[in-house]
């Protein structure tokens, strides 16, 4: 049986994805469109909505967002070092990340070296 917390707990959880997720792409120099395609959303309801975590969009919001921390860390928190980072081509991609985290393989991938480059692997 749902009750009244249970809708108020999971209506907070996909407004504070949502806003979570829009921040951290402002935060890399991304823009609420390119965020809603990386997550397969509507760009006008990441916010409005917000994104369910348990959903296919949620668990893309959610890798996006350890992406966005991943970089974070590695550039000691400078927005400008994290744009230049995902705009510019990697070596070990042959691809700028931006163009690779656009698919769900892509967002992985880079996850993976990012891991692989804060020494998680």
């Amino acid at each position: 049986m749902t009750t009244v917390s249970d809708i108020k707990q999971q209506t907070t959880d996909r407004a504070l994805l949502g806003k979570a997720v829009v921040n951290a792409g402002k935060a890399m120099g991304l823009t609420q469109t390119d965020v809603a395609e990386i997550v397969g959303r509507n760009r006008s309801g990441l916010v409005r909505d917000g994104i369910d975590p348990s959903s296919k969009a949620g668990e893309l919001a959610l890798l996006f967002i350890r992406l966005y921390r991943s970089v974070y860390a590695l550039v000691g928190g400078d927005e400008e070092a994290m744009r230049h980072w995902l705009n510019t081509e990697n070596r070990y991609f042959s691809d700028v990340p931006r163009e690779l985290v656009r698919s769900a393989e892509g967002l992985v991938r880079v996850l993976y070296y990012l891991d692989a480059m804060r020494g998680k692997i």
